[in-house]
């Protein structure tokens, strides 16, 4: 895949958390007094209790994955007794061909060998087996650090600041029908050397630190065990419906370049939609409806 068109869309991907720190004040000029303490009268203002932080961003939105068993077939039966998180896909601003918002619900669960991921989104079917653009798509992007930036690494909206640490994409272009396993699970390396990419499908493992520094996950040590399966409730053309992209990867993988998962340790996700109506020519780079805005999703494994 090329890595510079989807650069251009991560680097507006997810989570307007602010990250602009403040400016260093510097001190005042040896000739400059310095202020005078207040009169006994006006008693400085008390500090805040310690039970009343003051806010530093959005709060963080969360979700249970509780044990379950789970099929990855496409089909969200099996996922009734898992409660999901409701939330909009908001397209991102400033984009030449502006994206409607998008509805959609995630969920998440495990059993003791894997994670699985359920992302719906409400949106209606197009799907073309020759060109990508021309079918809707999905990405799902995991902090391997905590302190990581919803920006692809950066915090700031622009993804133009510092890295504050790598971030894990499982990046889903639909290049097989319905129904059809995808991912390293299931399909060999590109090009015989590329463990990061799914040959066959096109349902990417890849890894992050800024929106230039986007990369398949090819390193020494790196492997692309997922395995995903898509569907739509209305599989006709232009049929309203919701979009079911349906995932699974281990919960531990040994590459230092992917999210690690354990019971009980909250992880940090984040979600996108690329609409292939935003254009006669399907989506574009920045063609897509993010989680950004409300911050990061704190997921929980229970």
């Amino acid at each position: 895949m090329s890595r510079s068109r989807w650069a251009a869309a991560f680097a507006t991907l997810a989570l307007t958390i602010s990250a602009c720190g403040a400016a260093t004040t510097a001190p005042p000029a040896a000739s400059e007094p310095a202020p005078s303490a207040p009169a006994a009268s006006e008693p400085a203002p008390s500090a805040p209790a310690a039970s009343e932080p003051a806010p530093s961003g959005p709060p963080l939105r969360s979700l249970t994955a509780p044990a379950a068993t789970i099929t990855v077939d496409g089909n969200s039966a099996d996922w009734a007794g898992v409660t999901g998180l409701d939330l909009t896909l908001e397209g991102i601003k400033g984009a030449e061909k502006p994206v409607e918002s998008k509805q959609a619900t995630i969920r998440a669960a495990h059993d003791d060998q894997f994670l699985y991921v359920l992302f719906e989104v409400q949106d209606d079917y197009n799907w073309t087996e020759k060109d990508a653009h021309l079918s809707g798509a999905a990405a799902v992007m995991w902090a391997v650090v905590a302190q990581a930036g919803p920006h692809m690494g950066p915090s700031d909206s622009e993804g133009k600041g510092p890295s504050l640490g790598m971030v894990d994409i499982w990046h889903w272009e639909l290049e097989c029908a319905a129904g059809k396993q995808t991912g390293g699970a299931v399909s060999g390396p590109g090009e015989g050397k590329d463990p990061g990419n799914d040959a066959g499908c096109n349902f990417d493992d890849e890894w992050a630190t800024g929106p230039k520094e986007r990369e398949d996950d090819n390193d020494k040590g790196a492997e692309n065990s997922l395995l995903g399966v898509w569907g739509h409730t209305n599989p006709t053309e232009n049929g309203a419906g919701t979009w079911v992209f349906e995932i699974r990867r281990p919960l531990q993988t040994g590459d230092v370049q992917d999210a690690q998962f354990a019971v009980g340790s909250p992880a940090l996700l984040a979600l996108a939609y690329w609409d292939a109506d935003q254009t006669a020519a399907g989506w574009e780079d920045d063609g897509h409806a993010q989680s950004s805005n409300q911050g990061w999703i704190e997921v929980t494994l229970q």
